[in-house]
């Protein structure tokens, strides 16, 4: 008896462990964005959504991505964008976007950063504010 329980306790405790830590998929050159359907070509702007079975959505930008979420208000999951100054997948939350005008599809679209003082850079240079993941999303729905 008693070592069942002990066994059940160390499997519920790896089983907690091993759920918890949600990690992003890298997304690649290349990879088909899930909304839109667009070859991914820039992956410092890419994004993705982790739902609760693991499935991973890649996007080929910010804005593709809010607008997935916009058009599908029930959808859950863990989200990530790229951060533009390094390449490394951080959650939107705590980024600072730059909007831009892509000057390869003349697009509106978002540059994420994780670090202020490279968004405020880039602001400058976009000619362009700061705005965080709400607006985005809220720009999304509208």
């Amino acid at each position: 008896m008693r070592t069942g329980l002990l066994i059940s306790t160390a499997l519920l405790a790896f089983s907690t462990v091993s759920c918890s830590s949600v990690k992003p998929v890298a997304v690649n050159a290349g990879d088909q964005c899930f909304r839109c359907r667009r070859t991914i070509s820039d992956t410092k702007l890419a994004g993705e959504l982790l739902d609760g079975a693991r499935f991973v959505s890649k996007f080929r930008t910010p804005a593709c991505l809010a607008t997935y979420l916009a058009e599908h208000p029930t959808e859950t999951g863990m989200v990530f964008v790229t951060d533009y100054a390094t390449g490394d997948m951080m959650r939107p939350d705590g980024a600072f976007f730059v909007p831009f005008v892509n000057r390869d599809t003349g697009e509106r679209d978002y540059r994420a950063f994780k670090v202020r003082s490279d968004a405020d850079a880039a602001a400058a240079e976009a000619r362009s504010e700061l705005v965080g993941w709400k607006a985005v999303l809220e720009k999304a729905r509208s």
